[in-house]
C-alpha cells in the first residue's frame, strides 16, 4: 500500500505545481514549492488557484494522518492577505476538530520570510 506521501507526490498536478513534500503526522502537514512564473495570474502575481491549491492540499494531507484512505474537500474559506511574488512559499495545515468522519481543518500559507499571507479554513469528509 502506498504512503500518503507517495499518492500526493505521484499526481500530476502534484508535479505540475511544484508542490515538495515537507512532514505530516498527527493531524499536521507540511509542503512547500517555489514561485515561478508559470503560477502567476496576469499582474505576476502568484495566482489565486494555486495559492489556494496550496491550502486545499495540505489540509487533505493533514486529514489523511487522522487514518482516512479518501478525503475530499467540502467547504473551504479563503483569505488572502498579502500577494506572493517570488520566492519559496510553504504551506501548513492543521487539524481543528474531528468526528468518525468529518474534519475541520486551518492552512496557513507563508512566503520566504515566513510572513503570513494567507489562510483558510475548511471542512473535509473522510472515509476509508
Amino acid at each position: 500500500m502506498k504512503t500518503v506521501q507517495q499518492r500526493f507526490e505521484e499526481s500530476a498536478f502534484w508535479q505540475t505545481l511544484g508542490f515538495e513534500y515537507g512532514h505530516a503526522e498527527d493531524g499536521i502537514a507540511e509542503i512547500a514549492f517555489n514561485f515561478h512564473d508559470d503560477l502567476t495570474n496576469v499582474v505576476g502575481t502568484l495566482h489565486g488557484g494555486v495559492f489556494m491549491a496550496a491550502l486545499d492540499t495540505v489540509m487533505g494531507i493533514a486529514t489523511h494522518t487522522l487514518g482516512f484512505d479518501k478525503v475530499v474537500t467540502m467547504q473551504m474559506e479563503t483569505r488572502f492577505l498579502k500577494p506572493i511574488t517570488e520566492g519559496r512559499i510553504q504551506a501548513l495545515g492543521r487539524v481543528i476538530s474531528h468526528t468518525r468522519s468529518t474534519v475541520i481543518l486551518e492552512g496557513r500559507l507563508y512566503d520566504e520570510n515566513q510572513e503570513l499571507v494567507g489562510f483558510a479554513t475548511a471542512t473535509f469528509k473522510g472515509s476509508n
